[in-house]
């Protein structure tokens, strides 16, 4: 029974608050973030912590350059339909990491 809900639990959508891209000269690593704050309260009193679901996706160069042209695509026709995405950092000190400064993972997930 446990493997049924795991299985329902993957098949579910996957709202993703975060993401990050690696990659090497065979792959693409796209690794969807949700973050959730976790309130506990013990002895010492509450506590607050964030719990982060990954959900990556490994593919090849070829379809991740595909996926590229089709987000663009559709983000035009967003665009054209409901306005301009505007981008606003949500701090400060967060910054985009470029693809260049990362390093291959040694654990995803």
């Amino acid at each position: 029974m446990v493997k049924e809900k795991k299985k329902e639990k993957e098949s579910e959508g996957f709202f993703s608050d975060s993401f990050s891209v690696l990659f090497n000269p065979h792959k693409f690593v796209f690794d969807f973030k949700q973050s959730t704050p976790k309130v506990s309260t013990s002895q010492d009193g509450r506590k607050v912590e964030s719990v982060v679901w990954h959900r990556p996706i490994v593919m090849d160069p070829v379809l991740a350059k595909k996926i590229l042209r089709i987000l663009e695509k559709n983000v035009e026709k967003y665009e054209d339909k409901f306005g301009e995405i505007e981008i606003i950092e949500k701090e400060k000190n967060e910054k985009e990491v470029e693809a260049d400064d990362a390093e291959e993972p040694t654990y995803i997930g």
